[in-house]
This record gives structure tokens, sequence and C-alpha cells, in this order.
């Protein structure tokens, strides 16, 4: 099956991408042959030209962009993202669509009058050649119920993760500044979720527990003025240690550290990754989460007490990596061929 992916291309610089070049590497481990279009990806509120013959080679896979006339020879569409019309008008190929944001982060911009993130997808779940939406949370079927049919939504359990890239095997970032117990913090803010009342509770911890220090990967710079005045708080007891955008490293920045912190409840790729490295996670309250230590994070009390619960395993070496290693083999990119194969064959009939 000739299995075309259109995304932006943004290698270490955007997670929609990173998600879609796992999925299309599961697609080529199981067989079929894959087309990756570059629909041009977003910097600074700009959509930059798309790119052909770009490349994207790590853990042995070659990914490179082709032109948008390879559409054309495809049996099956896979859109992660919108591209213009006229780029798949001359096929009538099958299009199943990922759902990569969460419902409330497409509700709230629309609500703003940033977009039609939100209505959308009912438009698109009228097109005749759109035959599936496919998401990674099943605990938002009933948000995405309200707007695309049940018979063209399908829920992956599980996100797909390169467990040749994320793995506890392998080389370790080299921490600028290091703590008796080193967290992780990389969640991008979005609409519906951020890292300040989290940090709050972050740097109360580090009142408590001497040694914490807490790392913090992926933040947007210029670091606004308000962050500043956070994390410089932080220093001030001592709690902080490197401060980064993003970088390339993500596998050996995971394996640096003891322990991530995520103000998600839902199994994002950022846990899923910590987790595929075996690192432990202490999440946001969930209910289909796979973390270690669960807490409210808009309570800094019950954030330090999730950090004390943490802290005490690990002191008594009561953290059990390969238990960990256990629970993240559902992101296998083999598990998630199973899931998707027989979606595919469902489409192409």
């Amino acid at each position: 099956m000739k299995i075309c992916h259109i995304a932006p291309f943004g290698p270490h610089r955007c997670g929609l991408y990173e998600a879609a070049r796992d999925m299309a590497k599961a697609d080529a481990l199981a067989g079929h042959e894959i087309i990756f279009i570059d629909a041009g990806i977003v910097e600074n509120g700009k959509k930059l030209a798309s790119q052909i013959n770009a490349v994207d080679d790590r853990a042995g896979f070659l990914l490179q962009t082709g032109s948008k006339e390879l559409i054309n020879s495809a049996d099956l569409i896979i859109k992660h993202t919108g591209v213009v019309s006229d780029w798949i008008v001359q096929t009538q190929a099958p299009i199943i669509w990922i759902i990569h944001g969460r419902p409330l982060a497409c509700f709230r911009p629309e609500l703003n009058k940033k977009g039609i993130f939100y209505t959308l997808y009912n438009q698109l779940a009228q097109w005749p050649r759109t035959k599936k939406f496919v998401h990674f949370w099943p605990e938002f079927n009933d948000h995405w119920g309200l707007r695309i049919p049940d018979h063209k939504l399908h829920a992956v359990p599980f996100p797909v993760i390169d467990e040749q890239q994320y793995t506890p095997l392998g080389d370790k970032f080299p921490l600028e500044e290091t703590g008796k117990y080193n967290i992780l913090i990389c969640d991008s803010e979005r609409e519906d979720v951020d890292l300040y009342e989290m940090v709050i509770g972050c740097i109360k911890a580090v009142k408590t527990y001497p040694g914490l220090k807490f790392h913090f990967f992926g933040l947007n710079h210029p670091i606004p003025n308000c962050w500043q005045s956070v994390l410089g708080r932080l220093k001030d007891f001592g709690g902080l240690g490197m401060v980064r955008g993003r970088l390339a490293e993500m596998p050996s920045i995971y394996r640096s550290m003891d322990c991530l912190i995520s103000p998600n409840r839902i199994l994002t790729r950022t846990v899923a990754e910590a987790l595929s490295c075996g690192l432990p996670v202490i999440c946001q309250n969930g209910k289909h989460l796979k973390a270690d230590i669960f807490c409210d994070m808009a309570d800094p009390d019950d954030v330090v007490a999730a950090i004390g619960l943490f802290i005490d395993a690990k002191d008594k070496n009561a953290i059990s990596q390969a238990e960990i290693l256990e629970r993240a083999s559902d992101f296998k990119m083999e598990t998630y061929s199973k899931h998707m194969n027989p979606l595919y064959e469902e489409v192409l009939k």
C-alpha cells in the first residue's frame, strides 16, 4: 500500500511533525510504501514554503520530503494538517485525518476569534473522501463525537513512539547544573494547559526538599518578563537548573534526568517519551495516564506532596525502570500498526 503523509516538516522544532514522522516510520516498518509531503511549518506566525527533498535521517529511518505531485500516486492520504485544495483534487484516494490537538485547545482559539479550529472538523467530516478521523485520547471521544459522526471517529489508545530513539540506552545530556534530584519540565504551553501553576508548586517543593533542581527545555525565547520573574524566584531558592529552548537531544535529556513533571492529564508525547526512556513521571490527575505519581497541579501543597513521594521512592531505590518500560511497551510501532492496518484496509474497501 502506498501511503502519503502530509504534515509540516520540522525535525526537533515541531511536536506535530515528530508524531507524524513516527507514524510514517511505523507504516514503513509494516511494509507500506511511504510518501511524505511537507505542508510548510509555521514559525513566528508565518507559514514557510514547502520543502522538497529535505531529509531527516534518525534511528535507522531516512525520511525525505517529496513534491506535491506525488500525492496523485497514493492509495491512501493521511493528513496531519490542512493544505490548499488543489494539492489533492487530481486523486480520489481516501483521506484519514489525524487529530493532533486537544478539544479545548481547538475550542478556545475559535472562541477568541483566532480561527475555526474546532468547527472545522465538522466541515471536514462532510467530505465524501474523508473516511476517518484518528485521535489518541479515548477520553475525548465525547468531545469529538459532537463534531464527527461515530462511524468516522477512531481512537487509538496510545501514541506511537520510536523505540529506537526513546530508550534508556544511550548517551546522557551533559547538564551544566545538577542537584541531588534533577527534574525535567519540557511541555509546550497550549491553550488548554500551561506550566505556571505547576511551577509555583515546584518553587514550594525546593524550600521543602534541599537538592532539587528543575531543568526547563522547550521554553519559547525570548522568555517573557512574567516567566523571568517566576524562574528568578526558583533560582533564588537554589532550584533552577538549565533553561533552554527546543533541542534535538531530547532522548539524551530524558536519560540525564531523575523524573519528569508534566501539567498534562492525558498521555502526551512528552509523557510517553519519558516513560519510554525509563523515566518516572509526575502528572496532573488523569484517567488514562501511565504516570507514576498524580497530583492537582493547581494546588502547590499537592505538587510538593507528589514530589515528596518521588524523592522517598528514589531514596529507597524503590523505582523500577523495568516496570516503567513495561508500561511504555504499548507505545511501540508494532502495536500502533496493529491498530492502524485494519483501519487502512477498512478505508480502502
